[in-house]
């Protein structure tokens, strides 16, 4: 338990002195004490007290608190509490230590004591009778004593005070000199008065001689009584006075109180409707007290249950509610907490039902919730819900309106808090409470409970910050209202303003002009408006050499960037990625050693700052200063900076550095509004480091190298741009545009090389006497037909390397033909790779990305068909749209591209607007040029080379070998545009790798493209492709129709399986990852166009007419079905074999069996001799032709004999 001295103090019984002329005079003459209350006073705290509770257990009181006043003060009029309040509050407030103004506040408030009808703790407990032994007949002068003090005025103006206070103790004390008497005379007239008053007479004695010099008075006798005061006395007079106090309360105050307690409790259970079987049963009383008989003098048991006088508000003191109240007050002072409450509870239920007694409800309220806080039985974790008590309390005070009542409510929280402060409570009910009662109004003692929550909700265990400073700003607003600045100014200093900058605002409303600025200025940390910019300004103005700290930040560290001169420029990670595989292929890298920026001696690079006004108004920033941790030559582009309300801006600097060195961007110094210089450090932290343990337990971070320059000795630098690159083009449409290399360093540069992602949409090094893009689609060729052999890869072609050195200062312009291969936008990225000369160091790259946006610009529509006029050749229909509104285009050719066919027709003339649609049909034969040894040896090496790759073989070392492709042109003049002898050609072949690529990706996901390149050609045999070239205006372009398959196809799966069985046991030696990949490609393989298959031979029939004969005269007819053989493969011999199986009635076949070896593209005929000996229909149904070991039923039409 901790210390209730505060509240054992304020409810401490009262003891009324009344004594003769005799006793004043006696203490006065020889001591300077005006009365007995004075000399008892100091000895008003006794320590290990025996009390007894309801329930007979005997527990001693560590302390037990007397008060002592004379009998004519009861009466005196008492100042009204809430002026008391205030008035505490005021004098507190003179001091400026915080614990000092709540103890002083708090004392003023618990030393004012007045009668009020509900509550008897200002009712005397005890009258002290006393006269000295000098007088003349002292028994009789305390008999006279006696019949006085029954019929006070404080008593008789009262109706709630009983006119003859028979429960108030008689205490009868005679006063005897010790030097000026004889002690036996003394002794006898104290047995007198016990014989004549009872037990209650007590013998006091005192000094009256001074015996020592003023400055030898005792010192403990001077600390108790002060330096005027109690001369003649010593340390064993104030041991007779204490030890006089001491049997007055223990052998008659606390018995009497205790037997006045029983009597009452006797009464409260017996006269209690239905509340005697509740008090047995829930706060186990005792039986043994309720059948004592109470004495008559002590209560009268036919008192009226209850009459509350309305007209005065109060119950009469012969009441059972008024008789009551003392038992509980009286229990509650000598410690009987128990039943304290039980009675206090019972108490407010009952004036709960009489609307008028809502004032003893609300002290009833009150005091339940101080039992239950002041009672050792109490467990501590529900000592915070008791607060409901003084809620409740507060509540019916509050509700009156009157300045009195909201008093109590204040006098009630403290005493509230001051009892959860002695149980330790730790919870948030103390701030809470204060807060409440600081609602009360708006003075002085408002703002001290303001600062009294705002100091628990600090020192909490786990201090609320927000809340604490929350309230020190409204105590400090309540302080400056009334004048109390320093009171006010030690409120915001408790504030956390470092978190809370703005109330630097109102410490520098209440500082000095010293102090004012750096104040002020710590309030802008959060920002601020005009006004509070304004002052900020004035205050530095006045101040002639202000020292502040500016508390934000101006310029962003974080976004502070050295621009790197040689910085690559890219939008995204997919470019990254992108250039990072280009750079692979060149087995290079553009990845720096670190994060410095590298530079060359006297080379010019730019700091960017980016300033950020932090303010809701307009600032003025100039006269900047940047330093580096090294000697720079720097120049602000900058000179002065307008930045309004929260506007970004950036400040940069040129600078550069003339010897090779490191530096390393540090501070920068400014003004702002020319009145506040401030420096501000550039200076960040790295990436956090995770590399150990101790980096990830705590805070560990790599240096930042991002703001270092390193100044090296010259080296390589090329500057590349792209010339007339468009932002937007036609689909197909050619282009020609320049990529332009300058050498800006100061040595010599060579192996430079360029290498782009996008080769279907960019060559590289076109015939540099073209100058534009309408030489490249130039109709110059006299025949109608063009062979090329070409590298029949997917792989990407190789870099372009421009051939020759660059000396400082020398440009290289590399031609460059686009064209438009997709609709949309476009991202072309280009790397240039270069070293210096005659050095081995690191190649250097530049990056280059562009965008453009493709548009469609024809529309062409492709249908394919074998030929019905010719074997073995197909008819072709193009359908062309123009679909670029407002425009004329013009077809002026068609190609076909293909390693074994060619066009053959005429081309019409074809001029489209918009929307219009024209046809062109030609035909597609096969060509006599066609290699065979070619394609076989393609057809082969892919055979071999998935086999090996599905056996878990290394394929990466060879690719599919070259083949022949020609080219055949339809056009409706006589010239022809030279495919294979421009960079035409180049483009059509990047586009259709662009496509296969894609083709295959999708085909085969599980073959890495890198392995894919050296698995699948580029073209096959039995592939062509389409290009319609067009004309609009001055622009020129073609569409590419790829992929369109002629002839039959042989599905390769067969024989790739079985050249994959001929090593089935090969398997066992790989990876189970690699096996499961195999697999997949396996799979994929079956799924793809090369499991597809074709039957080669195309079979027509000829069936003889119907016949007449005449079988009478001539019994047998000999006719013949002839079947014609067309081997459909471009590249293969077949071999076949026709049998006629049907046995006919009256038809004899001679011979069955036909064998027929058909060259690859090649016809065989077969004549079927028939016998025939009757007339009739004949079907012949079993005609079976056997390809492979494949069967296949030939279908014939009927023979009719007649």
């Amino acid at each position: 338990m901790g210390d209730f001295q505060k509240i054992h103090r304020y409810f401490s019984p009262l003891l009324s002195i009344l004594t003769d002329k005799g006793v004043n005079e006696l203490l006065g003459d020889t001591n300077s004490i005006n009365n007995l209350s004075e000399l008892l006073s100091p000895f008003d705290v006794l320590h290990n007290v025996p009390l007894r509770t309801s329930q007979l257990e005997t527990h001693h009181a560590p302390s037990f608190h007397l008060r002592f006043n004379e009998l004519a003060e009861l009466d005196s009029s008492t100042e009204e509490l809430h002026k008391v309040v205030e008035k505490s509050a005021g004098d507190a407030t003179v001091s400026t230590n915080s614990d000092n103004i709540y103890e002083n506040f708090l004392s003023g408030i618990l030393k004012h004591h007045a009668l009020v009808p509900y509550c008897t703790f200002q009712h005397p407990v005890a009258f002290i009778l006393a006269t000295t032994t000098k007088h003349a007949d002292p028994v009789s002068e305390l008999a006279r004593l006696a019949q006085e003090v029954s019929f006070p005025d404080a008593y008789a103006k009262r109706a709630y005070m009983s006119a003859t206070p028979n429960y108030v103790l008689r205490y009868y004390v005679l006063v005897h000199d010790a030097n000026d008497g004889d002690m036996d005379h003394a002794r006898n007239l104290l047995e007198k008065a016990k014989r004549a008053h009872g037990i209650h007479c007590a013998l006091l004695i005192i000094n009256s001689k001074q015996s020592k010099e003023e400055k030898e008075v005792d010192e403990t006798v001077t600390k108790t009584y002060g330096h005027s005061r109690a001369h003649s006395l010593d340390a064993s007079d104030l041991t007779v006075i204490r030890a006089f106090v001491r049997e007055m309360v223990v052998q008659s105050l606390i018995p009497w109180m205790e037997k006045c307690a029983r009597d009452w409790n006797q009464l409260f259970v017996t006269n209690r409707k239905g509340f005697t079987n509740k008090l047995f049963s829930s706060f186990g009383v005792s039986r043994k007290w309720a059948a004592q008989q109470a004495p008559s003098r002590a209560i009268n048991s036919s008192a009226p249950v209850a009459s509350f006088v309305s007209s005065e508000k109060i119950y009469p003191s012969t009441t059972h509610e008024a008789t009551f109240r003392r038992l509980a007050d009286f229990a509650f002072m000598i410690r009987d907490y128990k039943l304290s409450a039980q009675v206090y509870n019972q108490l407010r239920r009952d004036t709960a039902e009489e609307p008028e007694a809502y004032l003893y409800m609300a002290s009833a309220n009150k005091m339940l919730g101080l039992s239950h806080l002041l009672s050792p039985h109490s467990p501590t974790s529900t000592l915070d819900t008791t607060v409901q008590y003084l809620d409740e309390a507060s509540l019916t005070w509050f509700t009156t309106k009157n300045a009195t009542d909201r008093a109590q409510m204040i006098r009630a929280t403290l005493l509230y808090i001051e009892s959860f402060r002695a149980r330790g409570s730790s919870g948030l009910v103390i701030p809470s409470s204060f807060i409440k009662a600081a609602s009360t109004g708006n003075g002085l003692s408002s703002a001290i409970m303001l600062e009294q929550a705002a100091n628990a909700y600090k020192n909490h265990m786990k201090p609320y910050k927000r809340k604490a400073c929350l309230y020190f700003a409204q105590a400090a607003t309540v302080y400056e209202s009334h004048g109390k600045h320093a009171l006010a100014r030690r409120c915001y200093e408790n504030c956390d303003t470092d978190r809370f900058p703005f109330l630097n605002q109102a410490l520098g409303r209440l500082a000095n002009e010293e102090d004012a600025p750096i104040l002020i200025t710590k309030s802008l940390r959060y920002g601020g408006d005009q006004r509070l910019l304004d002052d900020w300004r004035d205050c530095l103005r006045k101040d002639e050499n202000p020292k502040v700290t500016f508390p934000l930040e101006v310029f962003d560290k974080g976004m502070t960037y050295i621009r790197d001169p040689h910085a690559h420029v890219y939008t995204n990670k997919k470019s990254e990625r992108i250039f990072d595989t280009l750079e692979k292929e060149l087995k290079t890298s553009s990845e720096k050693i670190d994060d410095r920026i590298d530079i060359d001696i006297d080379e010019v690079f730019h700091a960017v700052l980016v300033a950020r006004n932090p303010f809701n108004a307009g600032i003025l920033i100039n006269n900047f200063q940047l330093e580096f941790e090294g000697e720079a030559n720097i120049e602000c582009l900058n000179k002065d900076l307008e930045l309004g309300a929260l506007e970004i801006n950036e400040v940069v600097f040129k600078c550069s550095v003339s010897s090779a060195s490191t530096v390393k961007l540090n501070k920068v110094d400014f003004m702002i509004d020319n009145i506040c210089k401030v420096t501000e450090s550039l200076q960040r932290n790295g990436a956090r480091l995770n590399n150990t343990k101790e980096h990830r337990m705590g805070r560990f971070y790599a240096p930042d190298l991002s703001l270092e320059v390193r100044v090296n000795e010259p080296t390589p630098r090329l500057l590349t741009n792209l010339e007339c690159f468009p932002q937007r083009m036609g689909l197909g449409e050619g282009y020609l545009a320049h990529i332009n290399i300058q050498n800006i360093g100061k040595v010599d540069v060579d192996d430079v090389r360029v290498v782009v992602n996008e080769q279907s949409f960019v060559a590289l090094g076109v015939d540099e006497n073209i100058s534009n893009a309408q030489d490249v689609y130039k109709q110059s060729l006299e025949t109608s037909t063009e062979q090329s052999r070409i590298e029949n890869t997917l792989r990407s072609s190789a870099p372009y390397d421009i051939g020759k050195d660059l000396k400082p200062g020398y440009t290289h312009s590399i031609p460059v033909l686009l064209r438009g291969d997709n609709v949309g936008k476009k991202a072309l990225h280009l790397i240039v790779v270069y070293k210096q000369k005659s050095h081995e160091n690191h190649h250097k790259v530049n990056r280059l990305l562009h965008v453009v946006d493709i548009r469609p610009v024809v529309e062409v529509k492709l249908a394919a068909q074998p030929s019905k006029m010719q074997i073995g050749s197909y008819d072709l229909s193009l359908e062309i749209e123009n679909v670029v509104p407002d425009s004329q285009i013009e077809i002026t050719q068609v190609s076909f591209v293909s390693p074994a066919w060619k066009c053959i027709g005429e081309m019409k003339d074809m001029n489209l607007a918009f929307e219009d649609i024209a046809k062109q049909e030609f035909k597609v034969e096969f060509t006599e040029d066609f290699n065979v040894e070619d394609s076989l040896q393609t057809q082969t090496y892919m055979i071999d080379k998935m086999a090996e790759y599905l056996q878990g073989d290394n394929i990466t070392e060879n690719y599919p070998p070259p083949v022949n492709v020609i080219s055949s042109h339809l056009t409706h003049s006589k010239k022809y545009i030279p495919t294979s002898q421009t960079g035409l050609f180049h483009m059509m072949m990047s586009a259709r790798r662009y496509l296969r690529q894609m083709t295959f990706g999708y085909e085969f996901k599980s073959i890495p493209w890198n392995v894919q390149s050296h698995l699948f050609p580029l073209f096959e045999a039995n592939e062509g492709d389409v290009v319609v070239c067009w004309k609009m205006g001055d622009r020129v372009g073609h569409a590419l129709v790829s992929g369109l398959v002629l002839g039959a196809r042989e599905g390769l799966t067969r024989r790739i399986g079985e050249k994959v069985k001929q090593s089935k046991n090969i398997k066992s030696v790989m990876y189970a990852s690699k096996v499961r990949d195999r697999e997949r490609a396996l799979s994929e393989l079956t799924k793809s166009r090369y499991s597809v298959y074709d039957m080669p031979i195309i079979v027509n029939t000829y069936t003889p007419s119907p016949i007449n004969h005449d079988f009478e005269q001539n019994p047998e007819l000999r006719i013949s079905v002839d079947i014609s053989l067309f081997n459909n493969s471009i590249y293969r011999n077949v071999e076949s074999k026709l049998q006629l199986r049907d046995e006919i009635e009256g038809m004899m076949v001679p011979v069955r069996e036909f064998t027929a070896d058909v060259s690859a593209h090649d016809t065989v005929n077969v004549n079927i001799a028939l016998n025939m000996s009757k007339a009739g229909r004949y079907k012949l149904k079993q005609l079976l032709l056997t390809i492979d070991g494949l069967n296949y039923v030939v279908n014939l039409n009927e023979i009719v004999l007649l």
